[in-house]
């Protein structure tokens, strides 16, 4: 990847940035899922992102029970589940700025009919678990991620952690994030059978999204950063 390449694509992650920054302030109690996906994707646009690469669609947003659920960009659909006072949300951002993309996705928490903005204030212990779990598996990825590791190596490695940390991969197909190229078409996935390395993966950067519950968790969880390699270590785009 040039100079001119990572500039683009962190900024395209940025514009994401930037729109869940502001999201948080914009989600409150009574708001349908629907609401908060048309908001998300208005203000996209207002922070520079040109369209949305994922089939047309800026943001997938899941609330409450929904949060389990995992859809491709062809199939989703908002629904009208409105927020409750102690809730939780999952959006997965999808701008693009020229050729390039950006893919970033948070878990949004409410307590008491406020958005809880800093993680380490969660109350609910459920909450605190879950989101904990999430952070344990990327500081993971940056534990063990080399160049030639593969991208199997690391879906199996990820996975046993998952497990072992008493939750569920809820991806619908298994992955657990990909490629990013220029054309979309062409990722290529963390999953079993890829044997790719990761600093091959066309652009030499992936994502990383685990979307999980604990095990017989009401609700899911999801995070997802882009890594690239700089003189063979991981960083966070």
């Amino acid at each position: 990847m040039n100079i001119q390449q990572l500039k683009c694509y962190t900024e395209a992650q940025n514009i994401a940035r930037r729109t869940m920054e502001d999201l948080e302030q914009y989600v409150a109690p009574g708001m349908t899922e629907d609401q908060i996906k048309r908001q998300a994707e208005i203000l996209l646009i207002q922070n520079g992102s040109t369209s949305f690469w994922y089939h047309g669609v800026g943001a997938l947003v899941h609330v409450g029970a929904r949060t389990l659920i995992s859809q491709g960009g062809r199939e989703y659909r908002s629904g009208d589940t409105r927020v409750q006072e102690t809730d939780v949300i999952t959006v997965d951002l999808a701008p693009t700025l020229g050729v390039c993309w950006g893919d970033f996705a948070r878990t949004i928490f409410l307590e008491d009919g406020r958005v809880v903005r800093e993680l380490g204030e969660l109350q609910t212990p459920a909450y605190k678990a879950a989101i904990e779990a999430e952070f344990k598996l990327h500081s993971f990825l940056l534990e063990v991620a080399r160049p030639d590791m593969t991208f199997e190596e690391l879906y199996f490695s990820a996975n046993a952690l998952i497990d072992g940390l008493g939750c569920k991969n809820l991806d619908y197909s298994g992955n657990l994030g990909h490629s990013i190229n220029i054309l979309q078409q062409e990722r290529i996935y963390i999953e079993k059978g890829n044997t790719t390395p990761l600093k091959d993966a066309g652009c030499e950067c992936f994502t990383f999204e685990p979307h999980i519950c604990k095990e017989g968790g009401s609700f899911g969880v999801k995070r997802e950063n882009i890594y690239y390699f700089v003189d063979g270590r991981l960083r966070e785009m």
